[in-house]
């Protein structure tokens, strides 16, 4: 995307929490590794590895907002899959970091509960 404005990373509260208690369950890479994958979504808003992520039940995105959800490995089997959750935002070139989560924790993903109401923190709906 050569001459294109660049995107911008935004960590949320929830973002920061989930990332603090699986970087005190993995090794130092970890931290590495998710800081690689978030310089590249910079560059790739939407890599191969992500998906369009549904919303919970009545939630609405603003005008120019998606939601996806990325999967990367940061170790061999079910424990060393992390999933990172974020909303992009096209008008803004704004990622909004949502939830980082290993597979143990979830198996699909958080409780529609809980992600409706991170999501309506962030978006201030």
């Amino acid at each position: 995307m050569t001459g294109s404005t660049p995107f911008s990373i935004e960590k949320s509260n929830h973002f920061n929490r989930s990332f603090k208690k699986l970087a005190k369950a993995y090794r130092s890479d970890f931290v590495e590794r998710v800081a690689e994958v978030l310089e590249d979504l910079i560059e790739d808003q939407y890599p191969i590895n992500c998906r369009n992520e549904p919303l919970p039940g009545k939630i609405e995105l603003p005008q120019g907002w998606s939601f996806h959800k990325l999967d990367l490995k940061v170790s061999k089997g079910a424990s060393g899959q992390i999933r990172l959750m974020y909303l992009v935002n096209t008008t803004d070139c704004l990622i909004k970091l949502v939830w980082i989560y290993s597979h143990e924790q979830f198996a699909k993903r958080p409780t529609e509960v809980d992600l409706k109401s991170v999501l309506k923190e962030i978006l201030d709906c």
